[in-house]
């Protein structure tokens, strides 16, 4: 049966309706009826038409929704995916990197090691090469000093005054570098310089000097007079005078070829110095910057994981978002054109329904039926007992006791509009009782639904929280890790400055202590000094401590003393006296040097120490910082922790009311269906116990 149909048979059970009040009143006539029903038709028409524009309005508006959130959704979802494989690209490409810093910094570090490594060992090789040519200088110096000293006696051998031998100052002077010179036989430059031949002569010279002199008086010469009558030729002097020529310009030579490549080996090393700088600051640079893009990257590694879960987690969302309002735009479009339809069909049947009562056909065929009417009820005046079976029989099929209830009624007697009114009553509080089912059902849907999204929302956060904690505790373990490291350079940084200041402090006191032995060995060679010219000052014999190169005097006769006074060894002591002074001079040049030395150590050890101080303030520092940021990282994960434990209560009191809303809303899955459904049989047996006796009236 069409709705249309239903239309006109309700409007044909109104009118019957209403013909009978009609008939009984006879008030008003048959054509006056049928104007009203047309009227009634056409308000009704009217109101169908207003519902229906206002239902268009409101299913526009949701329609526009529906289609501009479900594009904004699909953008959405469509920008996540295009970000979500982004940020994946991104991690892959970050990590990639970070190993490659790592592998580039554990080599830069090892590339430092080594050139600070390769810095010592060619200081080390610089400074004993220095060592030793410092060492070979002064050895060299010595020995041209030693044969310069030695030339300069010999020079003018064989011309000297006919003295007794040593008495004359150039026999003194021979006896002080007689010694230098065999000290210069054991130098490898003369055993390279000096053939096996000239240095017999020079062993000779230096063992008996006096054959080398020209004066040969006293008891020594006896023997050579008579072998050489004129006394005063000393032909060996030329010859150890040559020699000696040959071995100073030997020690030149080589002293000149040492200075020469001490130089080049300096300046060699400078180079190399500045060179290993500059790759050491070079390398210290690099390794600085792929420190920082280390640090940058694993920061922004850290970001893009909390970026993808982010993202991951709001597309999910959005999806879940998007089907379910997908769902739900699909069953409003579906539920609009079911109605639009019905809506179409009731129009058109309200149209005919006024097509025809409008029609001449129409009233004339009312006019014809008032007569009819009254036929019908008088027939219908029939017993109690037939009312009563019919009800009965409508109780037992739609199982009603409302409708039995009824029917004992009827049977009782009484008019039937109280038991009319009894059935409008009933079927309306049937139907506000299905009106409560409905809210009641409505309730629970809508508290399990909450109930659901809220349990999901919640472990969601708590798995969040979680994968958080997770990530905060690593982060905090890398951090402890940090301030142990940076407390053992601490530790290093603080006992290099202990041993760099014990070190100076030995330092120190052995250059105290060597002060100590110089000034004291200064003080008994001026004892020794002192010592010496004492004699020579008590007799008035200055000539010990004149300076200088003496004329030699006209010869004397030749005797074996000048006078009755006894002048003592006076040519002897003044060499020893002269060597003694020599110490002296070089013990005070060491106290000075040594003075200038400490002096320029005292200010390296407060450079490197000022510098160890500043890199342990620096230390400190970045140890604070970093035991801050570890602090608070732990309040970080304090908090994320009580929010989940938070998160976590919530959840057990959406699992009670679960439970709750379980035990509660059960009825609607088992009993909504079935209720409503024997609701409804009840009241259609109801409309249709009412139809019936408004026909018997």
């Amino acid at each position: 049966m069409k709705f249309g149909d239903m239309i006109l048979a309700s409007l044909a059970l109104a009118f019957f309706h209403r013909s009978v009040v009609a008939s009984r009143l006879s008030t008003v006539g048959s054509s006056d009826n049928l104007k009203k029903i047309v009227t009634l038709l056409t308000d009704l028409q009217a109101k169908i038409e207003a519902d229906g524009a206002a239902e268009q309005k409101s299913y526009d508006k949701f329609a526009c929704w529906c289609e501009e959130t479900l594009s904004e959704k699909a953008e959405a979802i469509s920008t996540a995916k295009e970000d979500i494989d982004k940020l994946q690209t991104e991690i892959i490409s970050l990590k990639g990197a970070l190993a490659a810093h790592a592998v580039d910094i554990k080599q830069l570090e090892k590339d430092i090691a080594a050139n600070v490594e390769s810095q010592r060992e060619a200081t080390e090789v610089r400074e004993k090469e220095s060592e030793a040519y410092l060492e070979d200088k002064n050895e060299n110096e010595q020995c041209i000093g030693a044969l310069e000293a030695a030339i300069t006696v010999l020079t003018g051998a064989g011309t000297g005054a006919k003295k007794g031998f040593l008495e004359t100052l150039q026999e003194a002077q021979l006896l002080s570098v007689v010694a230098g010179v065999r000290g210069l036989l054991k130098r490898p430059t003369v055993q390279h310089s000096v053939d096996e031949q000239d240095l017999q002569v020079v062993r000779h010279f230096v063992d008996r000097p006096e054959d080398f002199v020209g004066s040969r008086t006293g008891v020594i010469s006896a023997a050579q007079i008579a072998n050489n009558p004129f006394g005063d030729y000393a032909p060996q002097s030329t010859q150890i005078q040559g020699i000696l020529k040959g071995m100073y310009d030997a020690f030149t030579a080589d002293l000149e070829k040492s200075n020469t490549e001490e130089a080049e080996k300096q300046k060699g090393f400078e180079d190399l110095m500045k060179t290993k700088k500059t790759e050491l600051a070079t390398l210290q640079d690099t390794l600085d910057k792929n420190n920082m893009d280390e640090a940058e990257k694993t920061k922004k590694l850290a970001d893009s994981k909390t970026a993808l879960d982010d993202t991951k987690a709001q597309l999910e969302a959005d999806e879940a978002f998007f089907a379910a309002t997908k769902t739900s735009c699909q069953e409003k479009a579906t539920q609009w054109a079911q109605r639009t339809r019905l809506r179409t069909e009731e129009l058109q049947g309200v149209a005919k329904a006024i097509e025809i009562l409008s029609s001449p056909e129409a009233e004339e065929t009312f006019k014809k039926a008032e007569t009819t009417f009254l036929q019908i009820s008088a027939a219908n005046s029939q017993s109690g007992t037939s009312v009563y079976d019919r009800l009965k029989a409508l109780a037992t099929k739609y199982s009603s006791l409302s409708l039995a209830r009824i029917a004992a009624t009827a049977q009782s007697g009484g008019h039937f509009d109280r038991v009319l009114v009894a059935i409008d009553k009933m079927i309306a509080m049937l139907r506000e009782e299905a009106q409560l089912d409905v809210k009641d059902r409505d309730f629970c849907e809508r508290k399990q639904g909450k109930n659901k999204n809220d349990m999901e929302d919640l472990n969601y956060d708590i798995e969040k929280a979680k994968q958080t904690i997770d990530r905060l505790e690593n982060e905090a373990k890398e951090l402890e890790a940090k301030v142990e490291a940076q407390e053992k350079e601490i530790k290093t940084t603080k006992k290099n400055i202990k041993e760099l200041t014990e070190m100076r402090e030995k330092e120190e006191k052995e250059f105290l202590q060597a002060v100590k032995d110089d000034t004291d060995a200064i003080a008994l060679l001026d004892e020794a000094i002192v010592a010496m010219t004492k004699f020579y000052r008590k007799n008035k014999m200055p000539e010990l401590l004149q300076s200088g190169s003496v004329q030699a005097a006209d010869p004397q006769p030749e005797l074996a003393f000048k006078d009755g006074k006894y002048g003592g060894r006076s040519g002897e002591s003044k060499g020893v006296v002269a060597i003694l002074s020599m110490l002296k001079e070089d013990f005070e040049k060491e106290i000075k040097t040594g003075r200038e030395e400490d002096a320029v150590a005292q200010a390296n050890f407060e450079k490197d120490r000022q510098s160890l101080f500043d890199t342990l303030e620096a230390q400190k520092e970045l140890l604070m910082n970093t035991k801050k940021e570890l602090s608070e990282m732990k309040l970080q994960i304090a908090d994320v922790t009580e929010h989940k434990e938070q998160k976590g209560k919530d959840l057990e009191e959406e699992e009670k009311m679960k439970e709750s809303l379980t035990k509660n809303c059960a009825w609607v899955k088992s009993h909504f269906k079935s209720r409503r459904d024997k609701r409804q049989a009840e009241i259609d047996g109801l409309i249709e116990a009412k139809n019936f006796l408004a026909g018997m009236e």
